[in-house]
């Protein structure tokens, strides 16, 4: 079970500490611990709608198409990058921070991964999407996940060790705030092919991707590594979860979305960007 060491109050900023099912701080504000495991810390003025975040259909959807291992070759990547960079030798436990966790599919993974080889490794992911969190919560009772955002992270100044922000927006100056002086900062971009086959099915002009990095000017690149495969996506519900989880679902035309419901099956490249920063 995991304390939720070093969140920060959302309102006041004070730290806060877990009594029983409760997280509290020392003004007097508390936010209860749900049944799940998950604290919601998003503050309702700073929630632009009444469900921010990926919707309930997309975050399932993500769900079932990852947990079939699909992307598994870039949990493996992200695990060997982060083994790298675990700390040695300290007194302190390490944190690792999953920044836009959605349902907690590559902090599972990087948990299992790194606690076998680092018992008192701590983590802690958080999502704008309560729905995300919900089902990340449910995958692993040992990772404190919240409700939060990426631009007010509630987590106390200079707290994490390393830091991965993959597939999510990047907010420069709330990572730089919360991690360490010499933490780490680990992102994850689609490559230029990544899913090109996929776009070839709905597009009549499929197009690569331009590999734009975050603006990120408190950071320094260390180094990046590819993660490149071919999948065999082998089911209609499959191919269905996998635009269903992506923009592409909102951005493609009718026509495409219906030859692709024609096909049982589809073997794509699938590419990702690893880079990892330092703090400046």
């Amino acid at each position: 079970m995991t304390d939720f060491q070093c969140l920060s109050c959302p309102v006041c900023h004070k730290p806060l500490i877990r009594q029983e099912r409760v997280l509290c701080c020392a003004q007097g504000h508390s936010f209860d611990i749900a049944a799940k495991g998950y604290v919601h810390l998003l503050l309702s003025q700073d929630m632009h709608s009444k469900d921010p975040g990926d919707s309930k259909e997309m975050v399932q959807a993500r769900k079932r198409f990852l947990d079939k291992g699909y992307y598994a070759p870039l949990a493996q990547g992200l695990c060997t990058q982060f083994e790298k960079l675990l700390p040695q030798g300290m007194s302190e436990s390490p944190l690792l921070v999953d920044a836009g966790c959605g349902d907690g599919y590559y902090t599972h993974t990087l948990h299992k991964f790194l606690t076998a080889r680092r018992s008192d490794i701590r983590f802690l992911g958080l999502d704008i999407s309560k729905e995300a969190i919900r089902l990340a919560a449910g995958r692993n009772k040992e990772i404190g996940f919240i409700v939060a955002s990426l631009f007010k992270i509630p987590l106390q100044s200079e707290s994490a060790h390393i830091l991965i922000n993959a597939f999510a927006p990047a907010c420069d100056s709330e990572f730089a705030r919360v991690l360490k002086p010499k933490g780490y900062l680990i992102t994850v971009i689609p490559g230029r092919d990544h899913l090109f086959e996929l776009k070839k099915v709905l597009y009549d002009n499929p197009y690569l991707n331009d590999e734009k990095e975050p603006e990120l000017p408190s950071f320094t690149r260390e180094n990046q590594v590819r993660v490149k495969q071919v999948i065999d996506i082998n089911s209609a519900e499959d191919l269905k979860d996998l635009v269903l989880m992506t923009p592409y679902y909102w951005k493609t035309p009718k026509e495409g979305l219906e030859r692709l419901s024609r096909l049982s099956s589809l073997n794509t490249g699938i590419e990702f960007v690893i880079s990892i920063y330092s703090r400046k």
